[in-house]
């Protein structure tokens, strides 16, 4: 059994980490605005910063229909993830929170351990 996770939590600030792995992350965010032909959506992370989620193209349907969703796909670059599929987190949530429970899957003393 591999001691990599299938798909690490991530913020903002780790998708830089991420950029061409061959397993999907987690990404749990705000929905802010769907781009005008609907190609993409700029959502805020749990660490403040701004991400760009590619959708599959019409007419194929995505889940993105509430105010906060965490989203498995794959990192594109720094700043942009490809959705494969998103999970509906409801319409209230603390990303400070969430950014929490990232950093410490991250943190040496937890990874492997508990994460």
């Amino acid at each position: 059994m591999s001691n990599e996770p299938v798909s690490p939590r991530v913020n903002a600030a780790r998708l830089k980490d991420f950029i061409g792995a061959s397993h999907p992350v987690r990404f749990t965010g705000k929905v802010l605005s769907f781009s005008n032909d609907e190609t993409y959506v700029l959502m805020e992370a749990s660490d403040g910063g701004k991400v760009k989620v590619l959708l599959p193209p019409p007419p194929q349907p995505h889940d993105v229909t509430a105010t906060f969703v965490e989203v498995v796909g794959t990192v594109v670059d720094a700043s942009t993830i490809k959705l494969l599929t998103c999970i509906d987190m409801g319409s209230k949530l603390d990303l400070a929170m969430v950014n929490q429970v990232i950093e410490l899957t991250f943190d040496p003393e937890f990874k492997g351990r508990i994460f």
